[in-house]
């Protein structure tokens, strides 16, 4: 099929749908076919017809983001490969369903969501306003900035959902919340720099993650009960190990005018494989058996692990809020959770003391 006529169609059809198409977003997006956003989610759309397409897509999102690829044949190893990196495919026959219903939601003045399941009539549909995906101090000073330079930082959209005041905004991010003010930041940090200029805040992204494990593997005549839990979240940045987050929330008030949520450099899939790797090496047991051949006592010892498909494993972006105070020989970073310095680098930019 002809790519752009289909991108043509899906763009009209999801602007219909209450779409932000090319949303104005922080950071630069993945290079994809199309990007929409909605309801502080935004989901990437990629037309291919080769594996090699797909892995370049995949490459692209970086596991981030919510990921649509479309293909007028999907083979099963491409099916297999989508699967892993989680991101959505559609052939022909899907695609044509999912664009006839929307036609025909339109004609039956019927609301469906052409990328996700919603069909409900419009009367019982509540209208909502969807705001811009950048804070209010950002838009004006970038409106005309060129689309590549444009940031975006997270894997789920930033979305202002209130303004409290001039010098607040209500994100829509999962985040742990804000314990320390500027004020007790600017006061710690006094003990680590000098001259203090200002503060700002840096949302720094992690992989948060926790996993159960529950198997059972045979030696010889032993059955061996391999059971264990774990938690704990990845930087996704420079990958450096964070104690597991509990306190989170859907959405955070930012408590002052100068902020910045990082992008994950970090994919998904990296993440994954890292506490995978991580898990089946902490829980990796050396059985030792005895008998007997000839008279002589002989000890074997054997390693036994869990396999990936063994662990139940949870994990999602979670962004800590980082106070980057700034002094005349330098800055240091404080953890706006519990208030402390912290003694590592949140990402490779930042300068310690």
């Amino acid at each position: 099929m002809d790519r752009q006529i289909l991108l043509d169609l899906l763009t009209n059809i999801l602007s219909s749908q209450g779409y932000d198409v090319d949303p104005l977003i922080r950071k630069t997006p993945p290079r994809t076919d199309l990007v929409v956003a909605k309801d502080g989610r935004m989901t990437c759309v990629q037309y291919g017809g080769t594996e090699t397409d797909l892995r370049y897509f995949a490459d692209a999102v970086q596991g981030a983001y919510d990921s649509l690829f479309i293909s007028d044949e999907i083979t099963d190893q491409m099916a297999r490969f989508a699967d892993r990196y989680n991101i959505r495919m559609w052939d022909r026959a899907e695609l044509e369903i999912r664009i006839g219903k929307a036609m025909l939601a339109e004609a039956e003045d019927a609301r469906y969501d052409l990328l996700g399941q919603e069909y409900r009539k419009s009367h019982e549909y509540e209208h909502r306003e969807y705001r811009k995906y950048e804070p209010h101090e950002y838009q004006k000073s970038r409106e005309h900035e060129p689309k590549e330079y444009q940031d975006y930082s997270t894997g789920r959209m930033p979305e202002i959902v209130e303004t409290a005041d001039d010098s607040r905004d209500a994100l829509q991010l999962k985040c742990a919340a804000i314990r320390a003010d500027e004020r007790r930041a600017i006061a710690t940090a006094k003990g680590f720099v000098s001259g203090i200029t200002g503060a700002a805040i840096e949302f720094v992204p992690f992989w948060n993650y926790s996993y159960v494990i529950d198997t059972h593997r045979q030696y010889r005549t032993k059955t061996i009960h391999i059971a264990a839990e774990g938690s704990g979240a990845i930087n996704a940045l420079n990958r450096e190990k964070h104690e597991y987050m509990q306190e989170v929330s859907d959405s955070i008030s930012v408590p002052c005018q100068d902020y910045e949520i990082k992008s994950p450099t970090v994919a998904k899939v990296e993440a994954r494989e890292e506490i995978l790797n991580n898990a089946i090496e902490s829980n990796t047991k050396n059985i030792a058996s005895t008998s007997t051949s000839g008279g002589a006592i002989v000890t074997e010892h054997r390693t036994v692990r869990p396999l990936a498909k063994d662990i139940d494993l949870d994990m999602d972006i979670v962004y800590l809020p980082v106070w980057e105070v700034k002094g005349a020989n330098g800055s240091i970073m404080i953890d706006a959770h519990d208030g402390n310095a912290m003694s590592t680098p949140v990402d490779d930019d930042v300068e310690f003391l």
